[in-house]
């Protein structure tokens, strides 16, 4: 009787940051145009076909990840327009730049959506930790505010901490987004006052709202603006 035949069976291992690495054939310092330019890592059939694998990855990924809601990631946004076709591309030296944004982009744990959520979680367990949000907090909300805050201040230095703790104090308290930036100036100038006061309206049985708040926090404005000039004189 002849020898039954061995059958082994491939086991496929998870993705993880270290196998996705792999998709790279060499290191990727050889992906870079200095290398290629000085060192001849890749000739210029081999970055064109190099360049055209990494590409359909890249692509594919891009559209997992607008997908899957991460459209307005720093790495979407960076990376969406960064991959031209290879007949968009005249010169070597572009060929070379295209083949290393897209070696970067591939090798990078955020280009996935599995690394986005894990960058998610990392992010909300930060937040919790250290400024006592929600760890179910609307990251995307979170991060237009902090968004909203760079473009009111131009490029001016502001407490980033007293901006996140702002952010934490309003949406505890019921506050939208909308109305925290209508109303970004006294609720951040105020955010120890705002965390602090409670969410009842004085004498009335209800839930304060976003004018609430405001008309209280401005009052109090007042009455210290009124103590200081007495002060004064």
């Amino acid at each position: 009787m002849a020898a039954r035949k061995r059958v082994h069976k491939i086991v496929k291992r998870p993705k993880t940051a270290i196998t996705r690495k792999a998709e790279l054939k060499r290191p990727f310092y050889d992906y870079t145009r200095e290398a290629i330019e000085n060192s001849g890592t890749f000739s210029e059939s081999e970055a064109r076909s190099e360049y055209s694998r990494l590409r359909s990855i890249a692509k594919k990924r891009l559209q997992r990840l607008a997908s899957a809601g991460y459209d307005d990631s720093s790495i979407y946004r960076y990376y969406k327009n960064r991959f031209p076709t290879l007949k968009e591309i005249k010169a070597p030296s572009k060929l070379y730049n295209a083949l290393a944004d897209a070696a970067s982009f591939v090798i990078s744990d955020y280009s996935t959506v599995s690394g986005q959520r894990d960058l998610e979680e990392r992010v909300k367990t930060t937040l919790a930790e250290n400024y006592g949000t929600d760890v179910d907090m609307d990251l995307k909300k979170f991060g237009h505010f902090m968004d909203y805050m760079r473009a009111k201040y131009h490029g001016k230095e502001f407490d980033s901490e007293r901006a996140v703790r702002t952010y934490r104090d309003a949406t505890k308290k019921g506050i939208s987004l909308q109305q925290l930036e209508r109303h970004q100036k006294i609720f951040y100038d105020n955010q120890k006052r705002l965390g602090a006061m409670k969410s009842k309206v004085k004498g009335m049985d209800r839930e304060r709202t976003a004018m609430d708040y405001v008309k209280a926090l401005n009052k109090r404005g007042e009455k210290r603006a009124i103590k200081a000039t007495k002060k004064r004189g």
